[in-house]
C-alpha cells in the first residue's frame, strides 16, 4: 500500500474521530453546567467518559502523525523538516498552533474525566443538588470546549 492510500485511509478514520472528541467535550460542558442535572449525575457522566476518551486519543494521535508525516507540503522525515514545515509555510504555522489546541484539549479531558470528577464524586456533599457544580469542573470543561474550537479554527486555517 502506497503512502497516499495510507493518507486517504488516515484522513477518513481522523475526521470522524476528531467529531466525535469535539462532541465529547461538548457533551461534558453540557453536564457539567445544564441545570436539570444532578450533581451525582454530572459527575458520573462526565467520569463514564474515561474508556472512550482514550480509545478517541489513541486514533487522533496515531493517524494525526501519520498525517504530519506524510503532509500536503512535504515529508517530515526528522526534526529538521518538521521545524522547516513549521517556520517556512502557513500550514506548518498553523499545523503548529493546532497542535497546540490538541495538548490542551487532551490533558484538560483526562484531568476532568480521569481526577476532578471522581474526587469530586467522592468528596461531594449534597450530590443530589441540581444546582450547577461551576468552580472548576465548569471552567475546565468550558476551556476544554474553546481549544477543541481552537483546534478547528486553526485546522480550517
Amino acid at each position: 500500500m502506497d503512502t497516499q492510500t495510507l493518507t486517504l485511509i488516515s484522513l477518513l478514520i481522523h475526521v470522524p474521530v476528531v467529531v466525535a472528541w469535539v462532541s465529547l467535550a461538548a457533551f461534558e460542558f453540557a453536564a457539567a453546567s445544564l441545570p436539570s442535572l444532578r450533581l451525582a449525575q454530572r459527575l458520573t457522566f462526565i467520569r463514564g467518559m474515561r474508556s472512550l476518551t482514550v480509545l478517541l486519543v489513541v486514533v487522533i494521535m496515531v493517524t494525526g502523525v501519520w498525517q504530519t508525516i506524510d503532509n500536503p507540503i512535504g515529508r517530515v522525515d526528522s526534526i529538521e523538516s518538521l521545524e522547516h514545515l513549521r517556520t517556512a509555510t502557513t500550514y506548518g504555522a498553523s499545523l503548529f498552533v493546532k497542535h497546540i489546541f490538541v495538548l490542551v484539549t487532551f490533558v484538560l479531558s483526562f484531568w476532568d474525566r480521569f481526577s476532578l470528577a471522581p474526587r469530586m464524586l467522592r468528596t461531594a456533599g449534597d450530590l443530589e443538588s441540581t444546582t450547577p457544580p461551576g468552580g472548576m469542573l465548569f471552567a475546565a470543561s468550558a476551556v476544554n470546549l474553546a481549544a477543541c474550537v481552537g483546534v478547528l479554527v486553526a485546522t480550517a486555517r
